[in-house]
């Protein structure tokens, strides 16, 4: 059959002679070209083979990667790692400049210009990832390094998985073969004390990047690139809507928050009582650069008043701001050790108590306040909740233990019961849409599970609504909201999306329940939260 394919010998003909009912030999017979050739396989070229053994392997492996649709023929694949990232790969990227510039080093150094990169893709496994392993460990690259290019020789690999090669070398690799790196370890926050003795020992006019981090969770960038012209006095809330990059530490520029989304983030009255404070001492300061990548009006330039600035009234160089700035407050704190005398080098690794512990410190603490996971994932800048509750679940407090004592304050405070939430099945929805792709399937429910619907709306606009299958577990999907003050009408927005959704996977809403009448004292009208029974079948209401 066609579809199976069949193997021809390429010495003989393939009609016999009607005389001698034998195939004439080809001009091919006795040549040292390869005999057996499979054709006929539906996507696969032909191929030829000196035996008729290998010919037989080979089709059935063919037919069967067909099949399962996963078939590359590996002659794709014999194209060297090294030509196909400078030729394919890299070409395509369309990183930001200060993200491209580190990589390409890495990939290019120690990708590239190895005896890994002269190697054809196919026929890279364990043993050439080992000796590559080797290679740079023999060039002095710390294990944290090589994890590092690691994982963009995985993505390089990824990328031509259905292309060039079947399988990523990278994924498939044996335990002992995958760089193990230093080892992960949990964001840390700073304690009271620290916290204080780190800010007090910072030069005065840079305690206001410390603040920003600390009291509104914003990255180095984003305080860097931060102006007096995004509070909003208000609503208090403070606007991210840039932050001030560096080009090879030598070309400053602006560009859209991470993720290329501004946010509004809750502006306390100690905060805003700093930035007052620091802009009377140390006045903002106009400057103009260029902006990269999508937003401000798709103008090349932007004119902004900075709020952080140098002695010299200069935009922050990150570079010189943790040499001279940071690090020095930290060895005064006594939490890494001085530099030796006369030296303008060589301090002590301090990774983890950079400016990220400033955001680490912000999020510990709204979360152990009992802020929802949704905001803060919002107030952060987090692509979404999981990565909030992945880093900082840590923080979070028992609440089960608020549950079990909700009932004895309600009752000690003497407090009427609240009027009960709203019949979701009567309320109008809000215009919605996805953000984050629902993933639910009747093997998820089972005979029947809740899922938790939890959500927040920030100074005024749309609500963030996010779906899991526990009030702690891993998120389901998300949607956004237009603009709307009714926590009830942003849970029938998600009661809609769900319903919708479950209805194309075979199952039903068999309960809806609104429990915005059991959000916690006091009553936080950006908050919203339900939760929803789901079981298998149709036409369960």
């Amino acid at each position: 059959m066609a579809s199976s394919g069949w193997i021809e010998d390429r010495w003989l003909k393939k009609r016999k002679d009607p005389v001698t009912g034998k195939r004439e030999r080809t001009e091919l017979y006795g040549t040292k070209t390869k005999r057996y050739r499979v054709c006929g396989i539906p996507g696969v070229r032909k191929r030829s083979f000196e035996t008729l053994d290998e010919a037989k392997g080979w089709r059935v492996k063919a037919l069967a990667e067909t099949k399962k649709k996963e078939f590359v023929d590996d002659r794709d694949g014999e194209l060297l790692l090294a030509d196909y990232i400078t030729d394919e790969w890299w070409p395509k990227r369309t990183d930001a400049v200060n993200t491209a510039v580190p990589m390409k080093s890495k990939i290019f150094n120690h990708i590239v210009d190895t005896v890994l990169g002269r190697t054809p893709m196919y026929v890279i496994g364990d043993d050439h990832l080992v000796e590559w392993k080797r290679e740079l460990k023999s060039r002095g690259l710390a294990d944290s390094t090589i994890e590092v290019v690691w994982n963009h020789l995985s993505s390089v690999f990824k990328s031509a998985v259905g292309k060039r090669i079947a399988k990523n070398p990278c994924r498939q690799a044996e335990k002992g073969v995958r760089p193990t790196g230093p080892g992960k370890t949990r964001a840390r926050a700073w304690t009271k004390d620290e916290a204080r003795a780190v800010r007090e020992a910072m030069p005065a006019r840079y305690r206001i990047v410390a603040d920003l981090g600390m009291r509104a969770g914003q990255r180095q960038a984003e305080a860097f690139g931060f102006s007096p012209d995004d509070v909003d006095r208000d609503l208090m809330v403070l606007h991210l809507r840039r932050q001030l990059l560096w080009e090879n530490s030598t070309r400053p520029y602006f560009k859209l928050p991470k993720g290329d989304k501004e946010r509004s983030i809750p502006l306390s009255p100690g905060l805003l009582k700093l930035l007052d404070e620091h802009g009377e001492k140390f006045p903002a300061v106009t400057v103009t650069l260029p902006w990269i990548g999508p937003g401000n009006g798709g103008r090349p330039t932007a004119k902004v008043r900075l709020l952080a600035t140098t002695h010299f009234g200069k935009r922050i160089n990150p570079a010189t701001y943790n040499n001279r700035a940071m690090k020095p407050a930290l060895a005064e704190a006594g939490l890494i050790a001085p530099r030796a005398e006369g030296s303008n080098w060589g301090w002590e690794p301090s990774r983890e108590m950079m400016h990220h512990r400033w955001r680490h410190t912000y999020a510990s603490v709204q979360l152990g306040g009992g802020e929802d996971v949704i905001s803060v994932s919002h107030w952060m800048g987090h692509a979404s909740p999981d990565i909030t509750l992945k880093v900082y679940s840590h923080f979070m407090p028992d609440r089960g233990l608020r549950g079990r004592t909700a009932v004895d304050s309600w009752l000690e405070a003497g407090a009427g019961p609240r009027p009960p939430a709203a019949d979701l099945r009567t309320v109008e929805p809000i215009g919605w849409e996805e953000s984050v792709p629902l993933k639910l399937t009747a093997k998820d429910i089972g005979d029947g599970a809740e899922v938790s619907v939890q959500g927040a709306r920030f100074a005024g606009g749309p609500w963030t609504m996010g779906a899991r299958l526990a009030a702690a577990g891993a998120g389901l999907g998300e949607i956004r909201t237009e603009p709307g003050e009714s926590a009830d009408r942003a849970l029938a927005s998600c009661l809609a999306w769900i319903r919708e959704y479950a209805a194309g996977e075979g199952l039903a809403m068999k309960r809806a329940e609104n429990l915005n009448d059991q959000v916690a004292e006091p009553l936080r009208p950006y908050q919203a939260l339900g939760r929803f029974l789901l079981v298998p079948g149709e036409g369960v209401t």
